[in-house]
């Protein structure tokens, strides 16, 4: 908990849920709730591999604040910085702005519930992965999806990873709190959206007071 950076890398597994015990090892299950210890995660410098969890595992949602995954050292399958398959209940990725991905490559495969529109490509650094960077198949057809990007979202290149503002990958305008806005309190000097006046409703301004 409050780590924000991995040397290792993070595997996913249904074995996290059900545990296991045999030939001397002994790994004791996890639960869903147990993820929010992922929430300040802001780098990876392994692999991200999510694989053949049939729990109620329905989004990403727990890596808010992840933004890189070096891959630099560990690579799943000896291929993937990231790889994501097989979960029988994920709708959504769900996270937030840009995951870049330093070295190696990008799956996102067979999961039968996932609706993703989100294209990794531009997220990766082609210097050092494999042709092609990212592969995409055998998800939730994207026909019967609906997933629209919020109107917040640059998502012109790249998609979004879900619904609303905050599951941008990319924003038209403005980032304030982890979310995209149309307009903010914009400090030019330092580049970022500051809290507004409290008298301000809705936390939103176009100026400090």
């Amino acid at each position: 908990r409050n780590c924000s950076v991995l040397l290792g890398s993070l595997l996913i597994h249904n074995v996290s849920f059900s545990g296991y015990s045999g030939n001397g090892i002994n790994i004791s299950p996890i639960q869903l709730t147990d993820l929010s210890a992922l929430n300040s995660l802001e780098e990876i410098h392994g692999f991200l591999a999510v694989v053949d969890v049939s729990h109620n595992l329905t989004s990403l949602s727990f890596l808010p604040k992840l933004r890189s995954i070096h891959g630099s050292f560990d690579s799943y399958r000896n291929f993937y910085s990231v790889y994501i398959s097989r979960n029988t209940a994920l709708q959504s990725l769900d996270l937030n702005g840009a995951v870049q991905v330093r070295f190696g490559n990008v799956a996102v495969l067979n999961n039968s519930q996932l609706c993703t529109n989100a294209n990794w490509g531009p997220l990766i650094d082609v210097s050092y992965s494999q042709v092609p960077g990212f592969t995409a198949g055998g998800n939730r057809p994207s026909a019967s999806c609906g997933l629209q990007c919020d109107s917040n979202c640059n998502s012109s290149s790249v998609g979004c990873w879900g619904v609303g503002p905050r599951s941008c990958i990319y924003c038209s305008a403005r980032e304030y709190d982890e979310e995209c806005v149309a307009t903010c309190n914009y400090d030019a000097v330092s580049g970022v959206c500051k809290a507004c006046d409290p008298n301000c409703a809705g936390d939103r301004c176009s100026g400090p007071t």
